[in-house]
């Protein structure tokens, strides 16, 4: 024996050195690995359902946010027109609607547009400079309305034409109906395609998981033969899917968030489509929101696995 190989004892004998034992633990192998063949690929293909998942789910509360923002404008306000065959009747009827306004209850506030800020609605149409040289533009007056104003507006209506024969009174009823319209569908829309990614996850986790088990076919055996029940390798497949969705999910969310953010960065960079595409910031509740939908796909994934596997099994055993 060589030194390394024996040491010597206090009273003189000589003895083999027993072996070192490793302060260090092996980490026990999983019974069905998580990586392989489907690992990697599956991954992909998760955080692409998680990415589609979160921009739909972004797509509904955005939706949501601006519907409830522009419908909100359109039934606190509501419009006076007042049309007239010269400058001297228009004034005319201005004053004797605004007197109207003022003495009705339930009217907030009344406030008549300058002349300008009218030209300047028309200038889209008319070109800049037309609408005062041609035409004598009508007085529009903005009201601020309660609610119990706008449940019924006809006595109002009436009062205002018999003080001013060419005034007339828009609760903006017909924009708000379309816009709730318009709102309703595409929330439902972006419902539909979140729904379509889960049921998505849904058939790729079982076409996995048959091709798990199918792969670990001699380790299912073994396992049943020493006593393994089918919820205990059910339970095993669920760990290895939760964790591989788990990783597909947030990359996914990373990448929806990343996205979400230069989309709202190019939007407020360009005013002029700020003015007609709703907001696309990024709130606190709003991320804890977007946040539920690659959890929902990492639970689905998880539960549709163990789900098959269990189904799988019962046929084979």
């Amino acid at each position: 024996m060589t030194q390394a190989d024996e040491f010597e004892t206090e009273d003189g004998a000589d003895a083999v050195k027993a072996p070192r034992r490793s302060i260090f633990r092996r980490q026990a192998a999983p019974l069905l690995p998580e990586a392989g063949a489907a690992g990697a690929p599956l991954t992909a293909v998760i955080a692409v359902m998680s990415f589609l998942a979160v921009l739909a789910m972004a797509s509904l509360l955005i939706v949501n946010r601006a519907a409830s923002e522009w419908t909100s404008s359109l039934r606190s306000e509501i419009t006076v027109q007042v049309k007239g065959a010269s400058a001297d009747e228009i004034e005319n009827g201005v004053e004797a609607a605004l007197r109207i306004l003022n003495e009705t209850d339930g009217v907030i506030e009344a406030t008549e547009k300058s002349r300008d800020e009218t030209a300047a609605l028309l200038e889209p149409w008319l070109g800049e400079g037309n609408a005062e040289a041609f035409l004598n533009i009508p007085a529009i007056i903005e009201v601020k309305a309660a609610p119990s104003l706008r449940d019924n507006l006809d006595l109002l209506r009436n009062r205002i034409v018999a003080a001013a024969p060419g005034a007339s009174l828009d609760d903006h009823a017909r924009w708000h109906d379309r816009l709730s319209g318009a709102a309703r569908s595409g929330q439902a829309m972006a419902f539909g395609v979140f729904l379509l990614v889960m049921g998505a996850a849904c058939a790729i986790s079982i076409f996995a998981a048959r091709a798990g088990l199918a792969a670990n076919h001699e380790i299912v055996s073994v396992l049943h033969l020493v006593g393994a029940t089918d919820g205990f390798i059910a339970a095993e497949v669920q760990r290895r899917f939760f964790i591989l969705g788990l990783r597909g999910a947030l990359l996914g969310l990373f990448a929806a968030l990343a996205a979400l953010m230069l989309a709202g960065f190019a939007v407020r960079s360009s005013p002029a489509a700020d003015n007609f595409l709703p907001s696309l910031r990024l709130g606190g509740w709003m991320i804890l929101w977007l946040a539920a939908a690659p959890v929902a796909t990492c639970l689905v994934t998880a539960v549709t696995a163990r789900l098959t596997v269990l189904k799988t099994l019962s046929k084979q055993y």
